[in-house]
């Protein structure tokens, strides 16, 4: 099995010059939906030319808020202090910038290496410099537990 059989080809992505601020509102509309198992909130980011720049996660946008904050406040208040303070960077400041990514042609198993060294939630899928999917970690386990499936009631 390869990592073009258990891509999602449908990849939420922004561009390098996305505010916070417009990608957590993109995150929002996109993964809303707490209950949506199949995807890992976060989204793919693109440079000028469309190729793989970084990755903007739940926890790029946590670390950039709790940036040198005072741990002992956590009322809205505070958190709204934090909101305004960097929700109009551009993503390019806080996001991962060198992602790890897979061909179409990569082996799930290795896919599966890749998930276990690095804690991912999800892996794009290139091809050349352009982003063609990206699997995420649910994907990956069903696609490899379907020897655990039964055709019996």
């Amino acid at each position: 099995m390869k990592a073009r059989d258990i891509m999602v080809t449908d990849v939420p992505s922004i561009s390098v010059r996305t505010t916070v601020g417009e990608a957590v509102r993109i995150m929002k509309s996109n993964f809303g939906d707490e209950s949506f198992m199949n995807a890992a909130p976060g989204l793919i980011v693109l440079n000028d030319r469309g190729g793989l720049a970084g990755i903007l996660t739940p926890l790029s946008i946590i670390t950039a808020l709790m940036d040198g904050a005072s741990e002992d406040k956590s009322d809205s208040a505070f958190f709204a202090s934090l909101c305004d303070r960097i929700k109009d960077l551009p993503i390019s400041d806080i996001m991962e910038h060198q992602p790890i990514s897979v061909t179409q042609d990569a082996r799930v198993s290795d896919v599966a290496h890749l998930f276990l060294t690095h804690r991912f939630q999800r892996v794009p899928v290139v091809d050349g410099k352009k982003v063609v999917g990206i699997i995420y970690r649910s994907r990956l386990l069903f696609a490899m537990t379907k020897g655990l499936e039964s055709d019996a009631p």
